[in-house]
C-alpha cells in the first residue's frame, strides 16, 4: 500500500511542489493546494496552435543567427511536409524543434520564475484565428494591476468593428507566490500569417515601468502624437481614411493633412506605411468589379477567390494589431514599452504583407483584360523569380486558377464532353459544322487560350483524344462508355491536387495525357478496322492509284493486243491511230 500511495497523483503533486519551492510538506500546504485547483479548472492553453506562426518564429531565429541559406532550406522542407500526409500534428514537431532549439543559458521568455507560473492568469477562452484573445501576460503589468481590470479585445476582421469581452482571472494566489508589482510576467506575442511573430519580451526586469520611456515626451505643443498616427494608420491599412492621413484623388495616394503639425522622420514613416492601404485599395478594387462578372468565367472567379484569400488573411493582421491597440487603451498605457504599438514597430511587421501586397497588385495590372488560359498563362510567368516566399505566393494563386482549365481537360480527355460557356478553354468547338465535317472542321485550338505550362505538342494531344472520343460517338455510333476506352486517372478535384500536378508537368501531367492518347486512338483503330473494314478499303484505293486493278488496264490491254503481232516497222502508224481510242 505504501508504494501505490508513493505513486499517486496527489502524493507526486506535493512532491514537485516541494521540488519547485525548496521547501518542506508542511510549508507547502497553501502552494499544494493552490496548484490543485489550477489543475482541476478548465483554463485553455496559452499558447496559439498555429503551423504557420511556429514555422515563422523558427525561420526568424535562424534570420538572426545569420543563417539565411538554413532558413531558406527550412522553408522548403516545411513546403515539401505540407504537402505530405505523413505527420498529423505537423505543429507539436514544428513547437517541440523551436523549444529545444532555445538557450537554456538566456532568461525564459515565457515566465519570470516558477512562482510566476503559479501567479500568471489565463483566459478560459482560447479562440482560434480570426478570433484572437490578448493574453494577460503580453502586458507589460503586474498581476494585481492585471486582476483590476482585465479585458481582451476580439478582431474579427480588417474591417469590422472589434468588440470586447472581459476574462475571468485565476482563483486567489497564495500571497507567497505572487510576483513583485514591478515585475511582469514574459509576453506571448499575437501571431498571423502574414505577419513576423510580434517581439517576445525580454526578463522582468526589462519592463520595468520606471525604465519606460514617456510617450508623449516628444511632443510639442499642438503636435499629433505618435499613438495617434498608429490609429490613423490601422484604419489607412484597411483602405479607410484617418483623422489625419487622408486619400489624395489628384495624386491617388494617402497623404498626410499639411496643416498637422508632426516632426519629418514620423511624417516619412506614416508615408511609407501608407503605401499599403493604397495596395490594398487597387487589389480590393479589381476583386469587387470582378467577382459579380459572370463573363469573367471560372477560371476568372477562381483568381478572384485567390485574391480574397490573401485579402482575408491581412485582414487577420489587422485584428490583431486593432486588438493590442485596444488593450492598451483600456489599460491606459500612456508610456511606451517594449510591446506597445509604434510606427517602426509597425514597419518593421508589415514588411512581409506589403511585399505580398505588391506581388497581387503587379499581378492585377498584368491580368487586366486576360481571361480563361491566358490568365492562367499570367499568373504562371509571375512564379519564374527567385524570391522563395514571391513564388510560394504564386504557385499557391496558380493552383487556384489552373484548377477549371484542368477539370475542363480530364472530362474533355475522358468523356469527350465540352462544357465551355466563357470560351476559356483551348479546344474550340464550332457547333454549325455538320457530323460529315466533324474531324476536319468542328474542333480547332485556341492558340491564345494555351496556358504557357501546357506544351503545343500536349494541346494538339489533347485535341485529337477528345475529337476521336466525339468521332466514335457521333460517327461511328459507338456507344461504348468512355471509362472503358481508357482508365480515368484521379483528377484535379481540389485546387490541391492541382498544386501536386503542376508541379510535375513532364512526370505525371505527360504521362496522363499520353496514356489517354494512346487508349483512345487504338480503340478508334480498332472500331474502324473491325466495324468498316479500313485497311481492306486502304488496299483497294492503293492498287487502283497504282493501276494494279480496274477497268483501265483491261481496256489498254485489249487494244494492244493487235499492234503486239505486227512488225516493228509499222509501230509509229499503228501508234497513231491507237491514241484516239484511248483519249476517248
Amino acid at each position: 500500500m505504501a508504494t501505490l500511495d508513493q505513486k499517486s497523483p496527489n502524493v507526486l503533486l506535493q512532491s514537485l511542489c516541494c521540488r519547485i519551492t525548496g521547501k518542506s510538506e508542511a510549508e507547502v500546504a497553501h502552494q499544494f493546494q493552490y496548484a490543485v485547483r489550477v489543475i482541476g479548472s478548465n483554463y485553455a492553453p496559452t499558447i496559439e496552435r498555429d503551423e504557420f506562426l511556429v514555422s515563422e518564429k523558427i525561420k526568424k531565429e535562424l534570420l538572426k543567427q545569420r543563417r539565411e541559406a538554413d532558413a531558406a532550406l527550412f522553408s522548403e522542407l516545411h513546403r515539401k511536409l505540407q504537402t505530405q500526409s505523413v505527420l498529423k500534428h505537423r505543429w507539436s514537431v514544428l513547437y517541440l524543434l523551436l523549444s529545444l532549439s532555445e538557450d537554456p543559458r538566456k532568461p525564459s521568455s515565457r515566465v519570470g520564475n516558477y512562482g510566476a507560473l503559479f501567479a500568471q492568469a489565463l483566459p478560459r477562452d482560447a479562440h482560434s484565428t480570426p478570433f484572437y484573445c490578448t493574453r494577460p501576460q503580453s502586458l507589460a503589468l503586474g498581476y494585481s494591476e492585471r486582476g483590476a481590470a482585465l479585458s481582451a479585445s476580439v478582431g474579427t476582421s480588417g474591417i469590422s468593428s472589434l468588440g470586447v469581452y472581459t476574462l475571468n482571472g485565476p482563483t486567489p494566489t497564495p500571497q507567497s507566490l505572487q510576483p513583485p508589482q514591478s515585475a511582469a510576467g514574459g509576453g506571448q506575442s499575437l501571431g498571423s500569417r502574414l505577419a513576423w511573430t510580434l517581439p517576445v519580451s525580454c526578463s522582468p526586469s526589462t519592463l520595468a515601468l520606471p525604465n519606460a520611456r514617456p510617450l508623449l515626451s516628444s511632443v510639442g505643443a499642438g503636435e499629433v502624437s505618435e499613438t495617434a498616427l498608429v490609429r490613423d494608420i490601422l484604419y489607412v491599412f484597411q483602405g479607410i481614411d484617418g483623422k489625419f492621413i487622408k486619400m489624395s484623388g489628384p495624386d491617388n495616394c494617402y497623404k498626410i493633412d499639411s496643416k498637422v503639425v508632426l516632426c519629418k522622420s514620423l511624417r516619412d514613416t506614416s508615408s511609407r506605411l501608407a503605401e499599403l492601404g493604397w495596395l490594398h485599395n487597387k487589389v480590393r478594387k479589381y476583386t469587387d468589379a470582378r467577382s459579380l462578372d459572370r463573363a469573367f468565367g471560372l477560371v476568372g472567379q477562381s483568381f478572384c477567390a485567390s485574391l480574397h484569400q490573401e485579402l482575408k488573411e491581412y485582414y487577420r493582421l489587422l485584428s490583431v494589431l486593432h486588438s493590442q491597440l485596444q488593450v492598451e487603451d483600456d489599460q491606459g498605457m500612456n508610456v511606451c514599452t517594449e510591446g506597445s504599438l509604434t510606427l517602426r514597430r509597425l514597419l518593421v511587421w508589415m514588411y512581409d504583407p506589403k511585399v505580398r501586397l505588391k506581388t497581387l497588385a503587379a499581378l492585377v495590372d498584368f491580368c487586366q483584360g486576360r481571361k480563361g488560359g491566358e490568365l492562367a498563362s499570367a499568373v504562371h510567368s509571375y512564379g519564374k523569380t527567385g524570391d522563395p516566399q514571391m513564388r510560394a505566393l504564386v504557385h499557391h494563386i496558380l493552383s487556384l486558377v489552373s484548377h477549371p482549365i484542368l477539370n475542363f481537360l480530364y472530362r474533355w480527355i475522358y468523356d469527350g464532353e465540352l462544357e465551355d460557356t466563357y470560351h476559356e478553354f483551348f479546344v474550340a468547338s464550332d457547333p454549325n459544322v455538320k457530323t460529315d465535317r466533324l474531324w476536319h472542321d468542328k474542333y480547332s485550338l485556341r492558340k491564345s487560350m494555351i496556358p504557357t505550362f501546357i506544351t503545343m505538342d500536349q494541346a494538339r494531344k489533347v485535341l485529337l483524344i477528345g475529337k476521336s472520343i466525339n468521332f466514335l460517338h457521333q460517327v461511328c455510333h459507338d456507344r461504348t462508355p468512355p471509362g472503358k476506352i481508357t482508365a480515368a486517372s484521379k483528377s484535379a478535384d481540389t485546387p490541391k491536387d492541382a498544386a501536386e500536378l503542376l508541379s510535375d508537368l513532364e512526370g505525371a501531367f505527360q504521362e496522363k495525357i499520353d496514356a489517354a492518347y494512346f487508349d483512345t486512338s487504338k480503340y478508334l483503330l480498332d472500331v474502324l478496322n473491325r466495324n468498316y473494314l479500313l485497311l481492306e478499303h486502304l488496299q483497294a484505293m492503293r492498287r487502283y492509284l497504282l493501276l494494279g486493278q480496274g477497268d483501265f488496264i483491261r481496256h489498254l490491254m485489249d487494244l494492244l493486243k493487235c499492234l503486239l503481232g505486227t512488225q516493228a516497222g509499222m509501230f509509229s502508224v499503228w501508234t497513231t491511230t491507237l491514241m484516239d481510242p484511248l483519249r476517248r
